[in-house]
């Protein structure tokens, strides 16, 4: 197994391990290379929905996204699909994974199908070392604070559509939102990492909506620093693990009209607590 960063602090690409037939001592050396690096770049892998289930339980247990588990569903694969008739929205901006539910998951394992010829990258923020570049009165400062996460109208509007008005009005009313630490600590390593995203954050609580919205401002530019970013770009059979506890990730829409088609499973959870 060979590992090469990618960035200055966060991403590594793995070379010479098949995720198909990893072994147990491969698996631990890639756990520890998750937690070092934050997120994990593979290419040329032959998984399918099968053997891609299989692996993401042996990171963890599986865990279905919130709208699954209320349903009463069974973890299924999540599909990231868009082409000429289905194309991205507006809604590129770095965030982790639901936040806006009681927990977010551990690890998310996402695999490419199709790629476009052009666009499509995704990126991730290391919110640890974006955490640790702000002076000591700020660290001090955003210490203590909770944020309020919520899913947007936007969540709202495709419940509706996908479900019809009385099932979407039950999903919604079952998540109003929910509050965190602005600075949370990970749940292995106990370092500290900025935890708001643009995403999903809407207000700091117990600060004036002034004060609220020149932090969150602040913040949101902060954590997307080139310096704090790996960027990576998708093949047929590529594959990124990463660590939802220590980063944020975007997908810009620059691809359109093109295909592009990804699919993932997330495993482990956790309710993000203060430091």
């Amino acid at each position: 197994m060979k590992i090469i960063r990618h960035a200055s602090t966060i991403g590594a690409e793995i070379h010479d391990v098949d995720l198909v037939q990893v072994t147990d001592d491969e698996l631990l050396a890639l756990q520890w290379a998750l937690l070092e690096h934050k997120v994990i770049f593979f290419r040329d892998q032959t998984l399918d929905d099968e053997t891609h289930q299989a692996l993401a339980a042996r990171w963890g247990e599986p865990v279905a996204h919130p709208v699954q588990a209320l349903l009463g569903l069974e973890q299924a694969v999540g599909v990231v699909f868009n082409d000429a008739e289905h194309p991205p929205g507006d809604g590129d901006g770095w965030h982790t994974d639901h936040s806006w539910a009681d927990y977010v998951p551990d690890v998310a394992i996402l695999r490419a199908v199709e790629v476009p010829p052009v666009g499509g990258d995704t990126l991730w923020s290391d919110v640890a070392a974006a955490h640790d570049a702000l002076s000591a009165p700020m660290r001090r400062m955003l210490s203590g604070l909770t944020a309020r996460h919520d899913p947007g109208p936007r969540f709202a509007l495709e419940m509706r559509v996908r479900m019809g008005d009385e099932m979407a009005s039950r999903v919604t009313e079952a998540f109003p939102g929910e509050d965190h630490p602005v600075v949370a600590a990970h749940p292995v390593t106990g370092r500290p990492g900025i935890f708001v995203n643009p995403g999903y954050t809407r207000s700091i609580n117990g600060v004036t909506a002034a004060e609220s919205e020149a932090l969150l401002s602040l913040l949101f530019a902060h954590v997307g620093r080139a310096d704090f970013v790996a960027r990576w770009r998708w093949e047929p059979g590529s594959v990124a693990i990463w660590d939802e506890h220590a980063t944020l990730h975007r997908g810009p829409i620059d691809f359109a009209p093109a295909t592009r088609e990804l699919r993932r499973f997330t495993v482990g959870r956790h309710t993000p607590t203060s430091v």
